[in-house]
This record gives C-alpha cells, structure tokens and sequence, in this order.
C-alpha cells in the first residue's frame, strides 16, 4: 500500500467520521458481520434449499439465482403453509445466537440509524438505544430519534422475511414507508455498508437508489459520498470495485489496508478474518485524530 492510497484511506476514515460527529451516518449491516456469531451467510442459506431441490451448479450461483432457488423450492414445497419453507429458515437462524464484538462495536459508534437485511436479532440485544422497526406500520407509531431498521423482516416472524424471489419483487409495495423512509435519508445522511461482498445483490439495490436520488436531485457529481467495507481480495473483482465508484459509492478495501491497522486487526479476538479487519477499521471512527 504506497503513501498515496494511505492518505486516501484516512481521508475516507476523516469523512465518516465527520459524517458521524453530525450525526448523518447511517450504518447498514450485512450478513458478514453475523458470520462472527456463527451464523450462515446469504449464500450458505441458499446453498442449502439449493441441494434441497438438487439444484445443478451450486457452487457458483449468479445473483439472480440467490433469489430465485428459495422461490423454487417454496413453490415445490406441499406442506400446508409451506411450513418446511419456513422450518428451514427457522433451523438456519437459531434464536439463541449471541451478538459478537463487532456488533457491540457498531452499535458503540451511535450512528443516527441503524439498518440491516439481516434477520437475526443480534442487533436487537444490545442496540438499547434504538427502536426496532421491523414492519412498515411501526415507522408510523415510531417515536424515537434513532430507529433500528430491519428491512428484511426477523425471523420470530419467519412468514414475513424478504427472501425469495416475489418477496423482493413486492417489496416496493410491501414496505413502501421503510423504501421512502430509506431513500429520504439519502438526501443528507451518509449510508455506511458493512458485511455486503460487492456482487451483493442487497448492495446493489442500495445503489440503484442512490443513482436514482442523484438523478431526480440533478446533483449526481455534487452528491455526498456513501461508503462501502469491501471483501475485494482477489484482483479479478477490481472491476466491480470501479463499477461502484463510478455510481458514487466510495470502497474501502478490507484487504487492502495501512500497515498499522492490519496489525491492530490481527490482534482481534475474532474468527473471522474479515471481521477483525472491519473492527479495525470501524474503530478509528471512534478516535479522536487521524495518523499523519
């Protein structure tokens, strides 16, 4: 890492930071950061109702195959209610995962919200401070100034989870208060990404809305920056991380770090090599001064 890319890592640091000293950040949490706590993946939930149905390839799923292998297994699904579809879910989530570090460290940083696709309660047990929307009718009844938003629903209320194919499809109308909630944010907060890989297909839903709040403002090259803690490591992606950038996204690449803070992530009591490095990084936003 030459002193040029440095420098532009710590003054990303610096703006997120800024972004959070105003309290305009907002932090979404992906699954990534659940997988400290031992719980799977998106990728490994679809993996398995993929072998479920003896779907070919599962090796390699293209995006659109993470919502659609869950839609095909529902429609196979005989039970009433589809209530293994459900049972399935339920067995992937236990409820009795414990939140992990990282989890404390975000909620720590008291962002002005809090939103996570992820349907665990992790979150839930430590952010005190925050009041848990989990539906569209509870942003109207929502008194609090700082909300924990769990747009993809819980899984104490498995029915409701945002996981095949219609239940993305709908969403627009299914939570249209949460969508415009979100997207109003856009306007003035920063959105911080954390625990998303960058062919996510969460993320890029995030930044199609912020495209489209940049086109319907005029204010595409004047727009604040949002920000993105990528898993980039093999050289092949360098081409989703421009993607990216070009629609105004800022990544900051997790194994692409400042000698200093790599050392600090490897002291980490965390299993997850990526979430040692995304402790790391997060918790510079919490000092007071930047290494010159």
């Amino acid at each position: 890492m030459n002193s040029r890319t440095i420098k532009e890592f710590y003054e990303r640091i610096e703006d997120l930071r800024t972004a959070l000293e105003r309290e305009k950040l907002v932090i979404f949490v992906g699954a990534g950061v659940s997988r400290n706590s031992k719980l799977p993946t998106w990728g490994q939930m679809v993996q398995v109702f993929a072998e479920r149905i003896g779907y070919p390839s599962i090796e390699r799923l293209a995006m659109e195959e993470y919502i659609r292998i869950p839609q095909y297994f529902y429609c196979m699904d005989e039970s009433e209610g589809h209530s293994e579809y459900y049972k399935i879910l339920r067995e992937l989530i236990p409820a009795d995962a414990k939140a992990n570090i990282l989890d404390e460290l975000i909620v720590s940083l008291h962002p002005r919200h809090l939103v996570t696709t992820n349907y665990d309660n992790l979150l839930d047990q430590i952010a005190e401070d925050y009041e848990v929307i989990r539906e569209d009718k509870q942003l109207l009844k929502g008194t609090a100034n700082q909300y924990l938003i769990k747009m993809h629903g819980d899984i104490a209320q498995a029915e409701k989870l945002i996981f095949k194919e219609e239940d993305y499809l709908y969403y627009s109308e299914t939570h249209r208060l949460m969508e415009v909630f979100l997207k109003s944010l856009l306007i003035d907060h920063v959105f911080l990404f954390v625990g998303y890989s960058l062919n996510d297909y969460n993320l890029k839903t995030f930044v199609s809305w912020i495209e489209y709040i940049a086109q319907e403002m005029k204010v595409k090259d004047g727009m604040h920056k949002n920000y993105f803690l990528s898993s980039s490591v093999h050289a092949e992606k360098d081409y989703l991380q421009k993607y990216y950038e070009g629609k105004g996204l800022e990544v900051i690449n997790l194994y692409n770090l400042p000698p200093e803070v790599k050392m600090r992530a490897e002291q980490l009591p965390l299993e997850e090599d990526l979430g040692r490095r995304a402790y790391a990084v997060l918790e510079l936003l919490k000092k007071s001064k930047t290494p010159q």
